[in-house]
């Protein structure tokens, strides 16, 4: 089981959000944005695991899983890089996000007997790499999740996700128009995959906003958990 913070939002929570952290991050390089959820969740329990691995840039920080194996060159964060191209190096890492979205889905059913919530009550939300993964998760869960929110991520090992989807909760796609680290320009091509597989996400974007959250998303992260909307 990964290591992990928690913080219980309200007297009685009812719901569980689990917050996946970035590539070459700890969940203290996202504390930021964790306040901002904090703030405006109701009801809640808020846990951020921390990825099990050493990363393979800092060894004070942490990945889920490596990418210098896959892209020695850095060539994803290239703006001179085809979006196929993006798209094939993820597609070389696969099984290793297969890996990790099982082991994340295990840590999700030992957070839910913990607290006593189903999968209905259950929301998912990572950032970057955390974000590629709560996605590839909650597609191959066994049942629909409350919900899943990509924030600046794309389908990170499409072509074997394509072949294992397994549930359909409501997904929500947020990413900054100026990302060059997880490109922006990849998101068309996320969303025409997901559509190919029958998932209609709901898609917010942002003027000037660079490989980072902002607070709009976490409120918008937080009213829809706040109201149940699962649309």
């Amino acid at each position: 089981m990964f290591e992990y913070d928690s913080y219980i939002l309200g007297n009685t929570p009812h719901k569980m959000v689990i917050f996946l952290h970035g590539y070459n991050g700890t969940v203290a390089t996202h504390q930021y944005a964790i306040d901002w959820l904090k703030e405006a969740l109701k009801d809640a329990v808020l846990i951020a695991p921390y990825a099990p691995e050493i990363s393979d840039k800092n060894p004070e920080r942490r990945q889920w899983f490596g990418m210098l194996q896959y892209d020695p060159e850095n060539k994803r964060a290239n703006p001179q890089t085809t979006v196929e191209d993006i798209f094939a190096i993820y597609n070389n890492a696969g099984t290793k996000i297969d890996t990790c979205a099982q082991q994340i889905n295990l840590f999700i059913d030992n957070m839910q007997q913990k607290y006593h919530i189903d999968n209905a009550k259950t929301y998912l939300c990572g950032f970057s790499q955390g974000a590629m993964l709560s996605l590839y998760t909650a597609l191959t869960r066994r049942a629909d999740l409350g919900g899943a929110f990509i924030l600046s991520g794309l389908m990170a090992g499409a072509r074997l996700l394509q072949t294992k989807i397994t549930a359909h909760p409501p997904l929500y796609l947020f990413h900054g128009q100026d990302d060059l680290r997880v490109q922006y320009k990849t998101l068309p091509t996320t969303i025409d995959l997901l559509k190919k597989s029958n998932i209609l996400p709901i898609v917010q974007t942002y003027a000037g906003l660079e490989h980072r959250m902002n607070q709009d998303e976490m409120q918008k992260i937080a009213d829809i958990i706040n109201l149940g909307e699962n649309k």
